[in-house]
């Protein structure tokens, strides 16, 4: 699933390319893509409106149009935007047609799975693939955005997501710390892969309870969450299963990972081999060895 890192990618191409431009038409290969409104309702409020702006919450991209509805998309697991030229066509299955640019990466297996395409007005085509059919788009007034956003917690490059915050967090919750984490009501936009990463570099064990945390690792967790996250945009996100840009590119922080998917490797800091466990139904992996389940001294 895409997370923070990979979504802000997409959220900053987009921004690049998109604003100002009007939506010219809307065609779906999968209308189940949209939720919340038929087909026909929906291309009444985005045909020939301009892009205003994009943002990003948690793991949602949200468009800001010129009449102040907006255009609300969640990846889910396997969803990911494309920008292209309009000569690019898909078949019904939503499968890229045969182009002269050959060895483009939108022909990636992975980039097959276009359900519906947004023909704008500068010749290009926003499409949104999506193996899964799990990621949805939403038409939403300000009311219903702002509505939609109401329950996730701080992002973790706010001035809201700070030591005080997540000392009063953490003494709440006598659940595992990877479970705290992974609750977008606690923290927006981390997911599996970067709970694994920042929890290695801040040497704390998935399993400790989170109010077991002292001043000293809640100080590591809140370093390393910032520095995990903001090298992980610099190499522009994780690719190990479905993630790609607007491109139809990979991000590069794959080569980077310490712990994720790592199993049975030696961790690079004591040369223990990495362990894979099931924590709250998610894979995770950790070092058992620098990763210690009682609590760093102070």
């Amino acid at each position: 699933m895409p997370e923070l890192p990979e979504v802000e990618t997409i959220k900053r191409d987009l921004e690049d390319v998109l604003i100002n431009k009007k939506i010219k038409d809307v065609v779906f290969m999968w209308p189940g893509i949209l939720k919340g409104v038929e087909p026909e309702i929906f291309l009444k409020y985005v045909k020939n409106i301009e892009i205003l702006s994009v943002q990003r919450r948690a793991k949602n991209i949200s468009i800001k149009l010129s009449n102040d509805w907006n255009l609300l998309f969640h990846m889910k697991m396997t969803g990911h935007l494309i920008y292209t030229d309009k000569s690019w066509k898909v078949d019904k299955n939503g499968k890229w047609i045969a182009h002269n640019k050959k060895n483009s990466p939108l022909f990636d297996p992975l980039n097959q799975f276009i359900r519906v395409i947004f023909y704008l007005s500068n010749n290009k085509i926003l499409a949104f693939s999506d193996l899964r059919k799990f990621a949805y788009v939403k038409l939403l007034n300000s009311e219903e955005l702002t509505d939609a956003f109401k329950n996730y917690g701080p992002e973790p490059f706010s001035n809201s997501f700070n030591l005080e915050y997540l000392t009063k967090l953490f003494s709440k919750k006598n659940v595992s710390i990877k479970k705290v984490i992974l609750d977008q009501k606690n923290i927006a936009g981390i997911g599996n892969i970067y709970a694994d990463e920042i929890l290695w570099e801040s040497k704390i064990h998935p399993l400790r309870a989170a109010s077991s945390l002292t001043k000293n690792e809640i100080k590591l967790f809140y370093k390393s969450t910032k520095s995990i996250l903001t090298r992980a945009i610099e190499k522009r996100g994780t690719s190990t299963s479905d993630f790609r840009d607007i491109s139809g590119k990979k991000g590069s922080f794959s080569e980077s990972l310490r712990v994720y998917r790592q199993t049975d490797k030696p961790c690079e800091r004591d040369g223990n081999l990495i362990q894979r466990i099931s924590v709250g139904g998610r894979g995770t992996h950790f070092c058992s060895k620098c990763q210690k389940l009682e609590a760093i001294n102070d």
